[in-house]
């Protein structure tokens, strides 16, 4: 019966106990075996040998852990290169992946491994703030581990990702809802049509924010929430909250209001404007040669019959142009000596 419950390891829910409680006890048990977690928003596992986490996996929603994206992101290999160096084959395992990067000089293995104890830290602040889902511990005689990511120690790692997580809790408070939209001051100031263009960040703003910072900014569209900026920010919730605050303080970012949604629908609505006022003219010329065609017409058969609308619109205009002509000749007259 010990060796049933022993193989079948824990397996409860977040609402009755924490997971740093259950990490805290692999830790001093100094236990091997793999926790995993599963919620709403995705699910991780971890994997643990005499206390000590060697490896991990994910899987969520947002593309923040996915090393495809951050190295891609990061600029260092493109997604064309990407595809082609691993063709139509999918990686069985992420250390595979890691292995044909570093074999094709990609990224270098200590890059690597600092990405990969970004990653670590980022799958503890995500799933530590969840309030529901379910865990499970199978203890193992002995964990495999990441070749690209040495050791850490679990507690090191529990109270960095603890302290984030109450530091962005402060920072939230001035961000908040999740579902606020914020705009870019420089786009509501601009006249052009885009500020988003590659070419106007080539021209100042790289000089002006680090890569972090130009990676969140290129985030704040005045579309994505506050939630997906924070889904997708590649750098992480608690660094992105960091560069938002500054921006926000720095007078960059502004949370969306209706005068600046309005102003992005006259963004949007800019290039038809010279659509609709060629159609007006269209539209007007058309006007005009049917009044002329049908006046002439209307003259060939007689005026016996009557005006019509057309030869109505034509009296006018033709009064109002003899009007013009007079008021111009009097003013030169006055004009003279």
């Amino acid at each position: 019966m010990k060796t049933s419950q022993s193989a079948k390891g824990l397996n409860a829910n977040l609402e009755n106990f924490e997971l740093t409680g259950i990490m805290q006890l692999i830790t001093q048990q100094v236990k091997c075996g793999i926790l995993s977690v599963e919620g709403d928003d995705g699910s991780c596992s971890w994997s643990f040998m005499d206390g000590n986490l060697v490896d991990f996996n994910c899987h969520f929603p947002g593309p923040a852990l996915d090393l495809k994206t951050i190295l891609i992101k990061n600029g260092h290999i493109d997604k064309s290169h990407f595809h082609s160096l691993l063709g139509e084959n999918t990686l069985k395992t992420a250390h595979r992946l890691e292995k044909t990067l570093i074999k094709n000089r990609i990224i270098s293995q200590e890059e690597l491994e600092k990405t990969n104890l970004h990653r670590l830290v980022e799958s503890f602040i995500i799933t530590l703030q969840w309030t529901k889902g379910r865990y499970k511990f199978i203890p193992t005689s002995e964990a495999k581990s990441n070749p690209f990511f040495p050791p850490q120690d679990t507690n090191f790692i529990i109270l960095e990702a603890l302290r984030q997580i109450d530091e962005m809790t402060v920072m939230k408070k001035r961000l908040l809802p999740l579902e606020r939209v914020y705009d870019s001051t420089l786009v509501l100031s601009s006249d052009e049509s885009s500020i988003m263009d590659n070419s106007l960040f080539q021209e100042g703003l790289e000089n002006q924010f680090d890569k972090d910072e130009l990676g969140v900014y290129k985030l704040i569209d005045g579309k994505h929430s506050l939630a997906e900026v924070l889904n997708i920010s590649i750098i992480g919730q608690f660094h992105t909250c960091r560069i938002m605050l500054n921006f926000l303080d720095r007078g960059i970012i502004t949370p969306r209001t209706a005068g600046s949604a309005n102003h992005y629908r006259g963004k949007s609505l800019g290039s038809n404007k010279h659509l609709t006022g060629i159609a007006i003219l269209l539209l007007s010329g058309a006007l005009m040669i049917t009044v002329f065609i049908s006046g002439w017409h209307q003259g060939k058969l007689g005026r016996e019959k009557g005006p019509t609308f057309f030869t109505a619109i034509i009296d006018n205009l033709r009064a109002d142009q003899k009007q013009v002509r007079e008021q111009a000749q009097k003013l030169l007259f006055q004009q003279k000596p």
